[in-house]
């Protein structure tokens, strides 16, 4: 049994219709798909962490043909829950046949990035984990971040980051702050977080003190977990 993490790379025509407003309105920032059910009615119920404004998301789920019905929380600290029913599309069903395959579970939550790009993790046997990533719809391409084997620890809670801190290591993968050679530096994730490059240096100081915390704890999230190979029958 293996544990993968995956960064899907879409086609300009395969970006989900409200990933794609998320990332062009100014008053939403990121969302976090946490929980979804699918009925066998046709319909796909989800559970949506969002940072931003919920007015125009509100907006939004009212436009949309395919909204049955849904539930926002009220803000919280720039945070807010939906909970949204839908009307399953073409779309949906692809992206969702190409992980629902043997021994696999999608393991929550996952991540809608700034860049256009979704980050998901998944469980399962090397040969259905392998099958899942070279069988994405046209239009999807998978890079595997990490693959290792399955323990109980793979499942751990991530280190606990604030919404604010997890915002600023979003925009800092997005822009290449931690690729090497780095691409993007503090003054772009400051520009993107709308803050002084000295608070989105905080930011990202403190997160990451919170992650090297993580892996040096006996049973912590990053105790020797994965491997960046992206040979799933050899791990």
């Amino acid at each position: 049994m293996k544990h993968a993490r995956l960064r899907i790379h879409h086609d300009s025509g395969t970006l989900h219709p409200m990933h794609a407003f998320e990332m062009a309105h100014e008053r939403i920032h990121r969302a976090d798909l946490l929980h979804w059910n699918t009925v066998l009615d046709g319909t796909n119920t989800f559970v949506f962490r969002v940072r931003g404004d919920p007015a125009p998301f509100r907006a939004k789920l009212d436009a949309r043909d395919v909204t049955v019905s849904y539930s926002l929380s009220s803000a919280e600290n720039g945070v807010f829950y939906c909970c949204v029913r839908d009307r399953a599309t073409e779309s949906d069903e692809g992206y969702i046949d190409a992980f629902a395959r043997g021994t696999l579970v999608v393991v929550p939550p996952i991540r809608f990035n700034p860049d256009g790009t979704t980050d998901l993790a998944l469980v399962g046997t090397a040969v259905d984990l392998e099958a899942a990533v070279e069988g994405l719809p046209s239009g999807l391409r998978a890079t595997v971040r990490s693959v290792g084997p399955y323990r109980h620890r793979a499942s751990a809670p991530a280190p606990r980051l604030t919404d604010r801190q997890r915002e600023a290591v979003a925009a800092a993968v997005a822009c290449g702050y931690y690729e090497s050679p780095r691409e993007g530096s503090v003054t772009d994730v400051a520009a993107s977080l709308d803050v002084a490059p000295g608070t989105a240096a905080e930011h990202l100081r403190k997160a990451e003190a919170s992650v090297m915390r993580s892996v040096v704890t006996p049973g912590g999230d990053g105790e020797n977990q994965y491997s960046s190979s992206s040979s799933f029958s050899t791990m």
